[in-house]
């Protein structure tokens, strides 16, 4: 027999292990009391951004074919064809404040969430519209954002991610980094403290499965199904992140490994993505940018048979081996970007899944590499906001002279967080078929 009842979990409770470590519940139905209303309990829609960043552009295989609901994704794309419906694919944005100007990588990473044009010669931007939505959604979540990517940025190029106009944030590519900064204590890296650290973190999820245990009792049947599968994630990052710890670096000269980045570049990526479903599950941040790589990479990807570095590939001047180098690439991004869809789509909360709640931004800074152009950026929408976010269509913008910062408008206003200006963008995007 089941009971209604008023009562009910918070949504920041927390499991607690040794030495104080803590971690974070997912959404529980006991957190959704029967009879009150959604936006008054620890329950209510929680929204979402993630920002994903890949480098040098890409081919004339990218974008989708068709318009509005009648479109194709394009072979650049078609890895999402499983999740078309909750995509909103948009030509015709441009991150290029000064057109007077020729297009590079350090303009087109500064402006790309920032809609500001660099000032020569020293940091001074202004603030990315990722950190507005830190600054709102970090009132209520220990981490007001993650700013993660596989390797670090080129000092030239920067990062696109601002805190204000001066503060341009780093990143973090280690993986065990990562999982540290968000469940265990990072500031000992000395080979002792670090097996005692893999013993303690071994330790703290045996202390948080026995008051998961305890829990349970407690919960229904459908929210014990929830912390079993929270759990076997919580366990799956940690064997990962010790198999790549455990592995033995090439000998190659001249090459510090650090203990948990993965000799597979494939593996690393996926790595980080799961730690971000992991971060927005137990509601650590609702905030997260992830580099798949710098700009100016000279990243290789033998895994997939490219040999090329990364910027090479992007000089194509249109010759065919270039330019299939970058499609490989291309195709392999858009795999990856599917992994972490199906991850956030497989998250189940109150009113639909993780993916349907949030909002994931997935783009270049440029579009065709070859010229540095910053014009008609590849852009892609994934998610819902929580049903303000119309999907399942290929929106094409006449031109190529509106701001990607009106976007940047739009999706904060989506999120909750309404903002009048940034940098170029003062006009907000109509994205729905209906006027927001």
């Amino acid at each position: 027999m089941n009971y209604i009842t008023q009562t009910h979990l918070s949504r920041r409770h927390l499991l607690r292990g040794l030495g104080g470590a803590a971690i974070g519940l997912p959404f529980l139905d006991a957190m959704h009391p029967a009879m009150a209303q959604e936006r008054l309990t620890a329950a209510a829609p929680v929204q979402r951004l993630g920002v994903l960043f890949f480098p040098h552009g890409a081919t004339d295989r990218w974008l989708p074919t068709g318009a509005g609901e009648s479109f194709t994704l394009s072979p650049g794309l078609a890895p999402l064809e499983r999740h078309k419906k909750k995509l909103l694919v948009i030509a015709g944005l441009s991150s290029d404040p000064d057109r007077s100007k020729p297009g590079f990588h350090d303009r087109g990473t500064a402006s790309w969430l920032t809609g500001c044009e660099p000032a020569e010669g020293r940091v001074e931007v202004g603030i990315s519209m990722d950190q507005i939505a830190a600054q709102h959604f970090g009132k209520t979540t220990p981490f007001g954002s993650l700013e993660l990517a596989t390797e670090p940025p080129r000092i030239s190029n920067g990062t696109p991610n601002y805190r204000d106009a001066k503060t341009m944030l780093p990143l973090e590519n280690n993986p065990r980094i990562v999982f540290e900064r968000l469940f265990g204590d990072s500031s000992k890296i000395d080979p002792v403290a670090a097996a005692r650290r893999n013993q303690q973190d071994a330790s703290t999820l045996d202390t948080v499965l026995e008051q998961i245990k305890a829990l349970e009792s407690e919960l229904g049947a459908g929210d014990r199904v929830k912390m079993d599968q929270y759990t076997s994630s919580i366990r799956d990052v940690e064997r990962r992140l010790q198999v790549a710890a455990s592995a033995k670096p090439a000998n190659l000269p001249a090459l510090t490994r650090p203990a948990g980045i993965p000799d597979s570049y494939i593996e690393h990526v996926k790595m980080m993505f799961d730690l971000q479903a992991l971060a927005f599950q137990a509601d650590l941040t609702r905030v997260i940018s992830f580099q798949y790589n710098t700009e100016s990479s000279i990243m290789v990807f033998p895994e997939i048979g490219v040999d090329m570095q990364h910027h090479e590939a992007s000089h194509h001047n249109y010759e065919p081996k270039k330019l299939d180098a970058l499609h490989k690439i291309n195709v392999l991004q858009s795999e990856l970007f599917a992994y972490y869809l199906d991850k956030l789509d497989a998250i189940k909360e109150p009113s639909g899944s993780m993916l349907d709640n949030s909002i994931v931004f997935f783009g270049s800074t440029l579009s065709n590499p070859t010229v540095h152009s910053q014009r008609d950026l590849p852009v892609v929408l994934a998610g819902g906001a929580n049903g303000r976010l119309d999907t399942g269509r290929f929106m094409r913008i006449p031109g190529d002279t509106t701001p990607l910062a009106n976007m940047h408008l739009t999706l904060l206003d989506k999120l909750g967080i309404p903002t009048e200006k940034l940098g170029d963008g003062v006009t907000k995007l109509k994205l729905d078929r209906v006027s927001i």
